[in-house]
């Protein structure tokens, strides 16, 4: 059965790198697509009159990125879904018809029922498949597919994804461990060389046990390991600025987006150094 991947519109040119993004990866691998745009009607009078315009407005917006859709060239089946309600809760809902949620990220849109920014935390916080969230600028073609490994259910679920990932693009896969020191005022005393050492031997069992069985599953994947002593953050985003994909886990879905989402997952969507796809747990 082919994958289907939903794609938030709302006309911006953010939104409209997301679209080819989206459509792109949709024709390399035969899926399905469906179009989504959200009228936000937070501001809106619940007025019928007023209700009735937005509902027509989305669907005049759904209709114009269809069509641009279809001059970008894309032959495969489109559908489009014109709603008026609140962002999130109506594209949590929608992700539950797909394999994939792809939206575009800057800080913020004039335009009603954008999906960005922080939203786009947010729908990656509560969403009920993978979401791609895509930068604005083009990606490393042939850079490599990193993935944070950190050990936990959520790291081996990314893991998984990312290696599929590469190995299809015929790209390296390269899993970024990264581990600080105890911060710990007047204490730094404590760590010799022998506990730094101790922290690397434990960051590379746990990329050996995070990557076992991905050269048996595909045996023509280059697979590289890199430890850091950096933020987690901070080695994800420097490591994937020439890369094409970056790949993060998530541990579940909630209202607290933030703290469900993961801090680490909310601060690489937040720098955003190539296309992101946070994966569910």
């Amino acid at each position: 059965m082919s994958e289907k991947y939903l794609i938030g519109v709302d006309g911006s040119e953010q939104s409209r790198v997301a679209l080819a993004w989206g459509l792109s990866r949709a024709t390399a691998r035969g899926a399905s697509v469906e179009l989504l745009h959200v009228a936000d009607d937070s501001f809106l009078s619940e007025s019928v009159a007023f209700l009735s315009e937005a509902q027509e407005a989305s669907e005049q917006m759904l209709q114009a990125e269809t069509e641009y859709a279809r001059s970008l060239g894309f032959a495969g089946k489109i559908s489009g879904t014109a709603v008026v309600g609140h962002p999130i809760a109506e594209i949590e809902e929608a992700s539950k018809r797909a394999d994939l949620l792809i939206l575009g990220a800057h800080g913020g849109s004039r335009f009603a029922g954008s999906f960005f920014g922080t939203r786009a935390v947010k729908a990656a916080a509560t969403a009920h498949c993978p979401v791609a969230v895509i930068p604005k600028h083009e990606a490393q073609p042939g850079g490599g597919v990193v993935v944070g490994v950190d050990g936990s259910e959520a790291s081996k679920k990314a893991i998984s994804f990312a290696a599929e990932e590469a190995s299809r693009g015929g790209v390296p896969l390269i899993a970024v461990y990264a581990w600080m020191p105890p911060l710990t005022p007047g204490l730094e005393y404590l760590w010799s060389e022998e506990l730094v050492e101790s922290q690397r031997s434990a960051a590379e069992e746990a990329i050996a046990i995070g990557v076992a069985g991905l050269a048996e599953r595909y045996p023509d994947l280059e697979i590289r390991r890199e430890i850091v002593q950096s933020p987690p953050v901070s080695a994800l985003v420097q490591t994937a600025g020439h890369a094409e994909l970056l790949v993060v886990g998530s541990r579940g879905r909630g209202g607290i987006s933030r703290l469900l989402l993961g801090s680490v997952s909310h601060g690489v969507l937040q720098a955003l150094p190539c296309p992101v796809i946070v994966t569910r747990a």
